[in-house]
This record gives C-alpha cells, sequence and structure tokens, in this order.
C-alpha cells in the first residue's frame, strides 16, 4: 500500500481547506518566475545567435517550431499524467499516483527510442517539412542535437509535474536556476570565447538539460515515494493508459497543430524577407517574457483546480479561477507599461552581432513588437482559463482553442493581409496582435461555459458547496 508523506498531506489539506490567496501565491509565485526564466532560456538562445548573424538567429526561431511539434507528444503526456495526479493526490490515492507516474514514463521510454532512430535522417525530415533549403543547410545539426534534448525533457517535464502538484514550487525554481545558470555559462563560452556556431548553443542547452536530469533520476527511484517509478506499477490497461491517452491526445494535437501553425506563419512571413522570420521570433520572445509570467499561473493555478476538481469540490475550483483572473490582469497591466518602456533597449541588444549594428533589424523589430504587445493584456486572461480547464480535465477545450488561435485568428489574418492589403511585414506583427486578443476573449467565454455545465451536472453538490464558500467568506470577513 503507498501512501502520501506527511508533508504532501499536509500541502493537499491546505489546498483543500485552506485561504485562497496564500495558496495561491505559495504555489504560483515561484511558478511564475520559473516560467519566467524558461522563457528567458529561448531568448538567451535568440540572443546568442544574434551575435553570430541575422540569418543564425532566423534559423534557430524556425527550428524551434519544429522542435516543439516533436516535444509537444512528451509534454502532451506529461499534461495528461499531471492532471491524473493531480485528481488523486486530492483524494489522497497513493497507489494511483505511483500507477500514474510509472505508466507514463514506460510511454515516454518508448516515444524516445522513436526520437533516436529518425536523428540520422534529420535533413530529409527537415525538407519534408517544407524547410527552406537556406535553414536546413545552417540548421540540421542543430536540429538533431535538440531531438536528443527533447528526449530528456521528456523525462523532466514529467519530473517538474510531479513537483508542481506537490507545491513544491521553490523547488523547481531553484532547480531551474541551475539549468539556466549553466546554459549561460557553457553558452557564453562555446559562442563568445570559441566563436562557435548555433550548433554549439545545441550543446549548451543538451548540457543544462542533463543537470535537471539527474534531479530528475534520483527523485524517480525512492521507491517508498509514491511520486516515483517502479516496474510493477507500469499498467497499459483501459483504467490507466486509455485515461492517460485520452487527456494527453488531445494536448498533443493542440500543441503540435499549434507550433505546426507558426511554423506556417514563420513561412508567410518569409515573403517579406528572411530577416522578418528573425524579427518576428524575437518580438516573440519578448512577449514571451510578459505571457511567460502568466503560464506559471497556469501551471500552479491547475495542479491547484485539478486536486480541488478531483473531490468533486466545484466551487472552490471555480473560487480558485477567480483569483486567478485578478492576478493575470495585475501581471498584463504592469508588464504592458514595463515593455513599453524597455522595446527600444531590448531591440537594440537583438541588432548587435558580429557584423555590427543593424537600425534596420533594430526598427523591424520594434515595429512587430508594437503590434504584439497590443494582444499580450486579452491573452493573459486565456493562460488562467487553461488553468481552470487543465483542471477540469478538458484537454479537447483547450484544443479547440488553440486550433482557432492558429487556423482561424492567424493563418487567415496574415494571409488576407498579404492578399489584399498593401501592408509590408507590419502585417506579421498585427496578425499577432489579433490572434492573441480574439484567443483571450474566446477562452473567457468558454470557460464561463464550462462552470455552468460543471454546476449544473450535480446541482445539490454545487448548490451546497457555494452556500458553504459564501458562509466562508463572510466569516472571514468579520474576523478581527
Amino acid at each position: 500500500m503507498i501512501k502520501i508523506n506527511a508533508k504532501d498531506e499536509s500541502f493537499r489539506q491546505e489546498v483543500q481547506n485552506g485561504a485562497i490567496w496564500p495558496v495561491v501565491l505559495r504555489v504560483c509565485v515561484p511558478l511564475a518566475i520559473y516560467s519566467w526564466i524558461s522563457q528567458l532560456f529561448d531568448v538567451l538562445d535568440t540572443l546568442m545567435a544574434s551575435r553570430i548573424s541575422a540569418e543564425a538567429v532566423s534559423t534557430v526561431v524556425y527550428m524551434v517550431q519544429l522542435q516543439h511539434i516533436v516535444f509537444a507528444v512528451g509534454n502532451g503526456l506529461a499534461v495528461g499524467c499531471g492532471i491524473l495526479i493531480a485528481h488523486a493526490y486530492g483524494r489522497g490515492d497513493g497507489e494511483r499516483i505511483k500507477t500514474i507516474v510509472s505508466t507514463t514514463m514506460a510511454l515516454c521510454g518508448f516515444l524516445s527510442l522513436l526520437i533516436i532512430l529518425v536523428i540520422p535522417f534529420t535533413p530529409a525530415i527537415l525538407r519534408l517539412a517544407g524547410t527552406p533549403e537556406i535553414f536546413i543547410s545552417l540548421g540540421s545539426n542543430y536540429f538533431a542535437i535538440t531531438l536528443v534534448g527533447i528526449i530528456v525533457q521528456f523525462f523532466t517535464t514529467i519530473y517538474i509535474s510531479c513537483e508542481r502538484c506537490r507545491g513544491r514550487s521553490r523547488k523547481i525554481l531553484a532547480l531551474n536556476m541551475s539549468v539556466v545558470l549553466t546554459k549561460l555559462a557553457v553558452t557564453a563560452l562555446f559562442v563568445f570565447v570559441l566563436n562557435g556556431d548555433i550548433v554549439s548553443i545545441a550543446w549548451a542547452t543538451l548540457l543544462s538539460y542533463l543537470v535537471l536530469l539527474a534531479f530528475s533520476v534520483r527523485a524517480f527511484l525512492a521507491r517508498e515515494d509514491a511520486f516515483s517509478f517502479s516496474v510493477r506499477y507500469v499498467r497499459f490497461g483501459k483504467n490507466t493508459i486509455g485515461d492517460i491517452l485520452r487527456l494527453s491526445f488531445p494536448s498533443m494535437v493542440e500543441k503540435m497543430a499549434f507550433s505546426a501553425g507558426k511554423a506556417m506563419v514563420n513561412r508567410m512571413a518569409a515573403n517579406y524577407g528572411t530577416e522578418v522570420v528573425g524579427a518576428a521570433g524575437i518580438s516573440n520572445n519578448m512577449s514571451g517574457l510578459l505571457t511567460g509570467i502568466d503560464v506559471g499561473v497556469e501551471d500552479g493555478g491547475s495542479s491547484i483546480e485539478g486536486q480541488l476538481y478531483g473531490t468533486g469540490n466545484i466551487e472552490r475550483t471555480v473560487r480558485v479561477y477567480r483569483h486567478l483572473l485578478a492576478a493575470v490582469a495585475v501581471i498584463g497591466c504592469t508588464g504592458f507599461v514595463v515593455m513599453r518602456l524597455l522595446t527600444d533597449p531590448v531591440a537594440r541588444l537583438f541588432s548587435l552581432s558580429r557584423g555590427g549594428y543593424d537600425p534596420a533589424f533594430h526598427e523591424m523589430i520594434c515595429t512587430l513588437f508594437h503590434y504584439e504587445l497590443f494582444g499580450c493584456v486579452p491573452l493573459s486572461f486565456a493562460y488562467a482559463g487553461f488553468a481552470l480547464l487543465l483542471g477540469m480535465g478538458k484537454t479537447r477545450t483547450i484544443l479547440i482553442i488553440n486550433l482557432a488561435r492558429i487556423f482561424i485568428f492567424r493563418l487567415p489574418v496574415i494571409m488576407f493581409f498579404q492578399s489584399i492589403s498593401t501592408l509590408g511585414y507590419e502585417a506579421v506583427g498585427m496578425t499577432m496582435a489579433v490572434s492573441n486578443s480574439a484567443t483571450g476573449i474566446l477562452t473567457l467565454i468558454l470557460c464561463e461555459l464550462a462552470i455552468r455545465r460543471a454546476r449544473s451536472a450535480s446541482p445539490e453538490v454545487a448548490g451546497k458547496q457555494r452556500v458553504d464558500s459564501e458562509q466562508l467568506e463572510t466569516s472571514d470577513q468579520h474576523k478581527p
């Protein structure tokens, strides 16, 4: 019989019964910092590549979307795994937690073998994906090394998912800091001291991932822990692998389609010149310094709401969602002002290469980011909504939202600008503003529908919980 240890049980009780703001801040603040640092990871890759040449940065930006398509499979499994773990954790079911973790690890092992087999055929795969030849010649070796890094990420993502469910946000932050510091040191050595190319950046990234893998392996080998791996708990039956795939598959498709759609947008942006692809990627990374914080709120909020929803506590789940909306509203508005002030100096950093300062590239980045930033505030609300939908296990709804984001709000818009309007590369930035704003609005609407359905599915329970919640809020207000 696998039991949850005393520390994990104490956190579980805090989530179920404690004051909401302290729980949200305890879990989400370190994860928001962690997510922001992870976004900084992408910015550093792009910044280091920009020191090499504009063609190098465009190659990295293009390859990143293809990497995300592959990583979407393992990340999707981690999403499904995390939802099921959160639900089981909320019920205090240690046996179920260990079964889910062990089975998901086995699935990731199988996927890793498949990726290893295709690595020798990287150039052919890139051509099948419609990659321009200039990017293949510069980035095929880079892409092959990043595939190995993706294999490592399969396992570290599951580990982070487990730690997030346990409320160990500070530990996640500390581990990620060690990864980023390793990344900084090794990349600086390769690029600035040894004058390496983008392949050097790929090696530096892989080495930094291995740091986190070492901690992951140690945690998964702790036999008495409910969150560890055991061959005896690997189950390929319908109740285990069926549940994992049911929740993971929509997430896989959503992430793969989203990355594929972004790759298609990059190809269309290349019609304005290859440098526009790099400038658009830099703009996206700059906006990610804002939305990356929201992703941390999403990760932390989904683990909290997953535990609550797993016990049937619908009203407390909704209350957490309302708190998250307030948090991302503050983050979005504050971040908008800060990033507006930092646009020019940050863009200037990306405009410096070994060939010197490029004022045209600098202006291109600023223009694209000017438009994209306006969509970041409404997009912030989407991340709070994703937390709710993930906690409720509604990965299909998130799939619908992100498919709409790419194939309704983004691709048709940029096609419209290119075929009908006389706009230049500014159309790429305008497209991002439109798609991000529309995504935020659609998510808010679908979340309210999901809440209504959850309440109507069990009106007696929901009604009782609503009364209890209102009484609790009243009693809190009258406390001295």
